[in-house]
């Protein structure tokens, strides 16, 4: 590979990393992070950016043990054996379905909403929820070649309207709401900072892209995650330095019902230009990452499915089982969006890509003794200090869950 095109494929490779990280993560963060403050989240922010890229070497690292290319399901079955195999599949299924769930909820809110603002009534939520379910079906329906379009257009529009908001929303900043900080409320932020820097699971695609080269990797996910960690922070700097001092106590009622950025913006601002561009960046950010999520989930079961009675083998069983689910539990279970994203960082994102790469590593390195072109420094020191935070943010999840 000659320099310039290992160039072209860390940059690319780097883009790659950073947009799967950007999306609906984004509407959840300045809610949570507005009680705890700018500081206190940014710090979280920092520790998760780490924590992240240290998972994301160590997944590197058990890949480079095998000549072909592998997936996480096979590393699990490597250093777990077929048991963990199944549990690694069983929570690959909950993360899709919570993520489907936040996405459905959050995109039927919003839809309502716009509805209800055209219509001048008030519109039913499961008319939103219900049409949010059905454009997402019917784009998939369409196949890869146009979602890819799709997606392109959306992404497009995602990045003029958050360009939009950011602009509109700098003159508005005070910088004393800036310096409120409540340190024990930043454990809230963590959960939904772990959806905000996913990318493990493209670690093999990527490793694959760059050819194995350690050094391209290494600064696509150096860089790759450092993008959207200036993304999110200028994104709270806005959004929280947007906040008055009296609608503070508000703040806990946005959390609780689980709304997103934009019922955060309605309860402290009134520009209407910078509610425009909210919903129009929410809406985006929502339907984008449900569209990929959503394609590549119903490819994921026709390849299951191919093992079961014809009647089932059929591409809108694939369609049903990816869309109704979620439907129903949205329009069952109100105000899920803040919650299904927290339950899927701070514990399936927890043990999937924190828990579970320090385990293959661990039995890979000194269990079975195997060795690559490259280790991760830090040795068992490290790998303890991974596992333990990622065991106390599922317990934490767990708790507040209890609680």
């Amino acid at each position: 590979m000659t320099t310039l095109e290992r160039q072209g494929s860390t940059i690319a490779a780097t883009l790659l990393i950073a947009g799967c990280c950007i999306g609906a993560g984004m509407l959840g963060l300045p809610v949570v992070g507005a009680l705890a403050g700018f500081l206190p989240t940014t710090l979280a922010m920092v520790i998760v950016y780490f924590f992240a890229t240290i998972t994301g070497l160590l997944l590197v690292e058990a890949a480079l043990w095998f000549d072909h290319k592998v997936h996480l399901l096979s590393l699990a079955q490597f250093s777990l054996g077929k048991a963990g195999k199944w549990i690694t599949w069983s929570f690959f299924l909950f993360l899709f379905y919570c993520l489907f769930v936040a996405y459905t909820s959050g995109g039927g809110d919003l839809a309502t909403q716009y509805l209800s603002d055209v219509m001048g009534r008030n519109i039913p939520r499961e008319v939103g929820i219900f049409l949010t379910a059905f454009l997402v079906g019917f784009f998939i329906y369409l196949g890869t070649h146009a979602v890819s379009y799709i997606s392109r257009l959306f992404l497009f529009i995602m990045a003029l309207s958050y360009g939009a908001l950011v602009v509109l929303g700098l003159p508005h900043v005070q910088g004393s709401e800036l310096l409120h900080r409540d340190w024990p409320s930043s454990l809230a932020t963590i959960p939904i900072l772990f959806i905000c820097f996913g990318y493990q699971n493209m670690i093999p695609t990527v490793l694959h892209y760059v050819k194995k080269n350690v050094r391209s990797i290494r600064y696509a996910i150096f860089f790759g995650n450092l993008i959207p960690f200036l993304v999110y922070s200028l994104w709270n700097f806005v959004i929280l330095g947007m906040l008055k001092e009296p609608t503070r106590e508000t703040l806990a009622k946005v959390v609780n019902q689980g709304e997103m950025v934009t019922g955060l913006l309605e309860a402290t601002t009134q520009s209407e230009s910078i509610l425009f561009f909210a919903n129009v960046f929410s809406s985006f950010a929502l339907l984008t990452p449900f569209l990929l999520c959503a394609l590549a989930f119903v490819d994921f079961l026709k390849d299951g499915l191919r093992h079961f009675p014809p009647f089932f083998q059929r591409d809108s069983i694939a369609y049903a089982l990816v869309l109704i689910p979620p439907t129903l539990f949205s329009i069952v279970r109100p105000h899920l969006f803040l919650s299904a994203l927290g339950f899927a960082g701070g514990f399936i994102d927890a043990v999937l890509f924190g828990i579970l790469p320090v385990l293959i590593v661990y039995v890979g390195r000194y269990v079975k003794h195997k060795k690559g072109p490259y280790m991760v420094a830090g040795g068992k020191p490290l790998l303890f200090v991974v596992l333990l935070f990622a065991l106390a943010v599922v317990l934490y999840r767990l708790t507040a869950m209890i609680g």
